[in-house]
């Protein structure tokens, strides 16, 4: 396993939570390919195409990452190469020319290239303009070995539920490949219209296999909604486990239907708008989460201990908490401190606790296992102790989500106790809401019949 594979890997297993990939059976076993994905993750999308599609992929990089000599070595050995941007410094452009050969040799080996078509990466759920470069390299290296390659452009659609976020969810989807070969005919005479084609086909598969946001000013809020309409299924209608269910097409589903009805009927915007923040709020405010106010039917919350065996087996886990959480505080704690004390911008804060948190947590489970096996001089204990300190840290944080959300459940409770009424407003509210979603639901179904 080389160092890309190698870092891709313990991203997807350690960093995220959550990895579910679809349709990868869609990519070729052999043969030269380019991945062309939308880039919300800077340089964990990347990884997150190398990990998934079963193939060794080199990407394009700009640049000014190759400067610094350490870190120069670090993307050489990902599989990086340089491109120079004309916006990083125009006096470069010419040596692109290194690159794009280096690109082609790829191809007649038969390996992969992972490129990111927006040409700039951004945190928000919104697709940019689709650049020409991934139709250009394709096709050129197509005619500069008379369509022998047989190169296909495999899109793919790169979701995050937080893409900063430690143990968040990332749902990748894979789209029909695009054969170069059926432009052979019109590339030689038309290759300008050729790469329109290709721009555009990419750019419509990525639309469909990512989700996108138009109202830009109401990611916040339709955030949100997504909040909450999935808590309603997975609570309300009894989806079962969160594994089983299709994030992603739930929350395209619901930006689509609802980006569709305000456009058609804008005058909804800002009761849309007001109903969803006031709710979240309120929330915010009682420190309480749209879980709990799902509806079960009987009109009572629910409450610790629901199965007294289950909140028995919680309290005799409580040592091994504790044992994960003196393990691991102080480097999560010093890792949280380096990121978010710096200014950063915000589609940078995923790589920098990938690998900052990376750097720290390494020392420090370094010096710990030094210092166990100076005192005790036993390999034995020592192995087990290193063994342990991933496991126990990701238990300890479970742990204390769990712990978290059950004091949620009892400040629910006791507010139900004394102020009935406050709960009721709220059920109102999001009763509201879920109507309002299903009107959107309904009119984008009947508009699209």
């Amino acid at each position: 396993m080389g160092t890309a594979s190698f870092l891709s890997y313990i991203c997807a297993k350690l960093f995220f939570g959550r990895v579910v990939v679809k349709n990868q059976k869609l990519v070729p076993k052999s043969g030269p390919l380019i991945f062309v994905a939308n880039h919300r993750n800077m340089i964990l999308d990347p990884g997150m195409v190398r990990y998934s599609c079963g193939r060794t992929g080199y990407y394009l990089a700009k640049h000014t990452l190759f400067l610094n000599k350490i870190q120069s070595w670090i993307f050489r050995n990902a599989g990086a190469i340089p491109v120079y941007r004309k916006q990083d410094d125009p006096t470069l452009t010419s040596k692109n020319k290194d690159t794009f050969d280096s690109a082609y040799n790829i191809f007649e080996e038969g390996k992969c290239l992972i490129l990111f078509p927006e040409g700039i990466s951004l945190a928000g759920r919104a697709l940019f303009k689709i650049k020409t470069g991934a139709a250009r390299i394709a096709l050129n290296a197509e005619l500069k070995n008379n369509f022998s390659l047989n190169l296909k452009i495999i899109p793919i659609g790169i979701n995050y539920s937080d893409p900063s976020r430690f143990k968040s969810d990332v749902y990748i989807k894979y789209g029909t490949p695009i054969s170069i070969n059926e432009y052979k005919e019109r590339a030689v005479d038309d290759f300008t219209n050729s790469v329109d084609d290709i721009t555009h086909l990419i750019e419509e598969s990525l639309l469909d296999l990512t989700t996108n946001l138009s109202f830009i000013e109401l990611e916040d809020v339709i955030g949100y909604l997504e909040v909450i309409y999935k808590n309603e299924l997975f609570l309300e209608n009894s989806l079962g486990k969160k594994k089983s269910y299709d994030d992603f097409s739930i929350s395209k589903e619901i930006i689509d239907s609802v980006e569709t009805f305000l456009k058609d009927n804008p005058g909804n915007k800002d009761r849309f708008v007001t109903l969803t923040t006031k709710y979240m709020r309120f929330l915010e405010k009682l420190k309480l989460d749209d879980r709990f106010i799902v509806s079960k039917g009987d009109g009572k919350p629910k409450i610790l201990p629901e199965k007294p065996l289950k909140a028995i087996w919680f309290f005799l886990q409580f040592p091994i908490y504790l044992y994960g959480l003196v393990s691991n505080i102080l480097a999560y704690k010093i890792s949280a401190a380096e990121v978010y004390t710096k200014s950063i911008d915000e589609v940078e804060i995923g790589q920098y606790k990938f690998f900052i948190g990376g750097a720290i947590f390494f020392l420090f489970y370094s010096l710990q296992t030094f210092t166990l096996y100076y005192f005790t001089n036993s390999i034995l204990i020592t192995f087990i102790y290193f063994l342990l300190l991933i496991p126990t840290g990701n238990f300890a944080l479970n742990y204390h989500n769990n712990f978290m959300s059950y004091l949620m459940q009892y400040r629910l409770f006791r507010i139900f106790s004394k102020r009935r009424d406050i709960i009721t407003r709220l059920e109102n509210k999001r009763r509201e809401i879920i109507d309002f979603i299903e009107e959107a639901k309904k009119y984008n179904k009947d508009k699209n019949v």
